[in-house]
């Protein structure tokens, strides 16, 4: 049973649009461990690379193509690094900057820092493959994941901040690790979006707002339900009377764009998050706030992805 993520009301099986408010369904996908490419739910093969998600007819095909040679595998681990550098400035950035990003590396202290780590990560690397051969591959690969995203935020966030164009708060480097369980979600939004450094109007003592305008925000997009704590609510109206604008509950970010509906993504439900120039599409949903605050929410939902991904990924093996 598929629901629409507007109005809630069951949608006909095969319906791109709810037959009730007309709303774009967007159907849910899972993730190719091989080429992060997004395929429908129910697909038993990658759409885009071919593989079988069950692991039956195909070969597992690493993310991080590796030659398990001792004496290469830190030059390896180096080239891959730079590949991720590019994809995360084209990502984030700009992708006319890569060059200078490059050239940073080479005249910063982080090069001796990353020297250290790529030397680490090649040989855990290769200890896993001595140890598990081909059935290691995906241990892996996520974990030279987490350690390029970790070394890619600490190198853009601490020794780039002019060539980022924004200031990226340094604040979220100390989540490189964290779990929900470990994690207060309220100080993590907090520390992810720096209000601090942005001129929105943003409220976070809901008791001392405006009634008016807390009502504004309730009857336009805020639809949460009574056991959802709210986080803060940014007004992005040209007034300044709470029509548009986003909020962020524990369970869900809520949001209403000029001349478009009220919209809601839970958490656990986000399957589509992707960031152009100057908005963000959120489960095939248009979000824009401003340059800054577009970047920051984007950094924010991807790691609160990559949680329920890992419960998806950790149930599934269980």
């Amino acid at each position: 049973m598929r629901l629409c993520p507007n109005c809630a009301v069951e949608v006909i099986p095969g319906a791109k649009f709810c037959h009730r408010c007309g709303d774009k369904v967007v159907e849910k996908t899972r993730e190719c461990p091989a080429c992060q490419e997004d395929s429908p739910l129910a697909s038993v093969f990658c759409h885009h690379c071919g593989f079988h998600f069950e692991g039956k007819k195909h070969a597992y095909v690493p993310v991080f193509p590796l030659k398990f040679d001792a004496n290469t595998m830190t030059d390896q681990v180096k080239a891959l690094f730079f590949k991720r550098l590019r994809d995360r400035v084209e990502e984030e950035h700009h992708p006319e900057m890569y060059s200078a990003y490059v050239g940073r590396f080479y005249e910063s202290k982080f090069k001796e820092l990353y020297a250290v780590r790529a030397k680490q990560i090649g040989e855990d690397a290769l200890l896993q493959w001595q140890r598990f051969g081909t059935d290691g591959l995906p241990d892996i690969d996520q974990r030279i994941s987490r350690a390029f995203e970790g070394l890619l935020d600490f190198f853009i966030i601490q020794y780039c901040p002019d060539l980022n164009g924004m200031i990226l708060p340094g604040e979220i480097l100390k989540y490189e690790h964290a779990q929900p369980s470990n994690t207060d979600l309220c100080v993590m939004v907090a520390d992810f979006l720096d209000f601090g450094h942005e001129d929105e109007q943003v409220y976070t003592d809901f008791i001392s707002m405006d009634t008016e305008l807390l009502a504004n925000v309730c009857k336009s997009y805020l639809r949460a339900d009574r056991q959802e704590k709210v986080f803060c609510i940014v007004d992005l109206s040209f007034k300044g009377n709470g029509k548009e604008g986003f909020a962020l509950t524990d369970a869900a970010l809520y949001w209403r764009a000029p001349f478009d509906r009220a919209r809601r993504v839970l958490f656990n439900e986000l399957y589509q998050l992707h960031r152009d120039k100057s908005w963000l599409t959120i489960n095939g949903h248009f979000f824009n706030a401003n340059p800054s605050l577009n970047l920051k929410l984007y950094k924010l939902l991807k790691k609160l992805r990559s949680w329920h991904h890992f419960k998806e990924t950790s149930a599934a093996t269980t």
